[in-house]
């Protein structure tokens, strides 16, 4: 079953307002880059704190360093941290280190990777848990969401865990959902609505359609 994520990237308070509202209607809650920025880890243990049980993401966007910086995002309660594929092997390995050693996983976002097919294959080899088809932000009027690359790594790796994000909205779940990915990442499409909970749930009900259809 697919599951839905919300990208929480605002100010601390404000997230949080969010995620109550939103969190019947979601499985995973992601600690996005901009709250990062402003808040660090405790913002992550914030959101750990008053929701124990939620899958929690911390979107680090790791380029170096990769075990010690995931050792921080675990540390602090995240159970999934976002790695650039962009960044070095070894990067990524250090990062499926730390996540091994606690029972965790790793993210690895696709943005600006020159030929995904290729790359998503080496990251599949090297035991990444989740590959992100991302348009970047700065990008999303220009390009738009990658379909075309999603359709393509799941047909060349079946068996791998797929996630789409980037100005995800409504009408293109029906684009999205035949794909079958395993997370689909919704940022300001719920978080900048006025009324976030009532998106949630049409996202939510419309994947759980599609799921038991």
């Amino acid at each position: 079953m697919t599951r839905l994520q919300i990208a929480l990237d605002g100010e601390l308070a404000s997230a949080l307002e969010i995620l109550a509202a939103a969190q019947p209607y979601i499985d995973v809650a992601e600690v996005g880059t901009p709250l990062v920025f402003r808040e660090g880890m405790g913002a992550v243990r914030r959101i750990r704190d008053l929701y124990p049980q939620l899958t929690l993401v911390a979107d680090l966007k790791i380029m170096d360093a990769g075990e010690a910086e995931a050792d921080i995002a675990f540390g602090a309660g995240a159970d999934i941290v976002t790695v650039m594929a962009v960044a070095a092997d070894a990067t990524i390995a250090g990062a499926l280190s730390s996540a091994r050693k606690r029972g965790k996983q790793v993210m690895v976002d696709m943005m600006q990777v020159a030929e995904p097919g290729a790359r998503a294959r080496e990251l599949a080899a090297l035991g990444c848990d989740l590959l992100c088809l991302h348009t970047a932000h700065d990008q999303q009027a220009a390009l738009g969401s990658p379909f075309a690359d999603l359709a393509a790594l799941k047909e060349a790796l079946p068996r791998t865990a797929l996630a789409i994000a980037g100005g995800v909205q409504l009408p293109a779940l029906k684009q999205i959902l035949p794909l079958k990915p395993q997370m689909i990442i919704v940022g300001s499409a719920i978080a900048g609505a006025a009324d976030p909970r009532a998106i949630a749930k049409q996202f939510h009900e419309r994947i759980r359609e599609y799921g038991n259809a």
